[in-house]
């Protein structure tokens, strides 16, 4: 967090995909830590071989932002904002 807090002084802004990030990681919190479990449970695309692709690879871009592509990212987002009850801004 403090490197993005870093990035944003010296820039002015963060990327779509940091953006993107954050907001999972406060809807990942507001969840719990069965986040994936419960994004199953209630999308059904999620249940599925692609789905659980999609959910590790926002998990692994968490820790590493390089990795992870952002329609995924956001795809899982906004999933879990919509569980979360966090109203879904636009991703521009």
């Amino acid at each position: 967090m403090e490197k993005q807090q870093t990035r944003v002084k010296e820039y002015g802004c963060l990327t779509i995909k940091e953006r993107l990030l954050l907001r999972f990681i406060k809807s990942r919190n507001v969840v719990g830590k069965n986040w994936r479990g419960v994004l199953a449970a209630r999308d059904p695309f999620f249940n599925t071989k692609l789905g659980g692709d999609y959910l590790t690879s926002v998990a692994q871009a968490v820790s590493d932002s390089s990795r992870g592509n952002v329609d995924r990212i956001e795809r899982v987002t906004v999933a879990l904002e919509k569980i979360a009850g966090i109203k879904p801004v636009a991703v521009v």
